[in-house]
């Protein structure tokens, strides 16, 4: 029999969020991929699925384990992978043994089920289409620099996690650029204490500020300030202004889009 993995999205909290299907591939896989075997055990306890063999699969041994799990796949086993909490491969491990699966030839099965991601913009209120999902939130400046740059001028929902460490220090410096923005916060998501803040980035943020820090965040930030930009810049177009006096004004009012500008006033030179 050739092998094969199943890719299994497992709760992101509450364990009564998975599928009759995940719990039924769980039960006739032979070996669980797991990003901590200590989470997956508390999950197969749960349902009393007992006897699997559980290999650990996490960011730091994703090349190492890559061949022993091409290896089994040769023997005609069946794997699953799961992650801690929601589905695989999207901010957790699998991208790399995905790959490598598919480049041996051998079927990959999805099992789908929760996702912070979808849950929270479901949750929202916020635009739904388009959305980007940039991951964890940078540290370093030069490369929130360029990510604000590139994503928070188009128009959509930007997506992306924090930790209870640095929530506040993300949130003081977008609402310093961006306060009129409409933001959610989703803090805790499924479980026992679940949160979701709503507003302006400036009030979110406040909230924030005078909450217990603890949990993981999801954060979502409406960008709707393309069309004001957008539409500052076709005036002063209008006006025949030079091309330095435009980008001036615009870099002066704007933060973090001089290259947007730029690219826009010298498209045609």
């Amino acid at each position: 029999m050739k092998g094969k993995l199943y890719i299994v999205s497992t709760p992101i909290g509450n364990l009564l969020d998975i599928s009759i299907r995940a719990l039924k591939i769980l039960r006739e896989v032979e070996i669980i991929l797991c990003e901590d075997t200590r989470v997956t055990l508390k999950l197969l306890s749960r349902y009393k699925i007992k006897n699997k063999k559980l290999i650990s699969y996490f960011e730091g041994n994703e090349f190492k384990r890559k061949d022993e799990i091409i290896s089994y796949l040769k023997q005609g086993k069946k794997l699953a992978l799961v992650s801690d909490a929601g589905t695989p491969c999207i901010q957790d491990p699998g991208e790399i043994v995905i790959r490598e699966i598919i480049k041996n030839g051998y079927d990959i099965e999805i099992i789908p089920g929760p996702s912070s991601i979808i849950s929270s913009l479901a949750i929202s209120g916020l635009k739904t289409v388009p959305f980007i999902f940039l991951g964890f939130f940078p540290r370093k400046k030069s490369e929130i620099d360029y990510l604000i740059e590139r994503y928070f001028y188009i128009d959509g929902t930007v997506i992306f996690y924090e930790s209870p460490h640095r929530i506040l220090y993300t949130l003081e410096y977008l609402k310093e650029k961006f306060p009129e923005r409409n933001c959610v916060v989703v803090k805790e998501l499924t479980k026992i204490h679940e949160k979701v803040y709503r507003g302006k980035l400036k009030d979110v943020y406040e909230d924030i500020k005078n909450s217990e820090l603890k949990g993981e965040y999801t954060i979502l930030i409406e960008n709707e300030e393309k069309f004001e930009w957008e539409k500052d810049f076709e005036i002063l177009k209008s006006l025949n202004l030079k091309n330095e006096d435009v980008l001036k004004f615009m870099t002066q009012k704007y933060k973090g889009i001089k290259n947007i500008v730029k690219r826009r006033l010298y498209k045609n030179s």
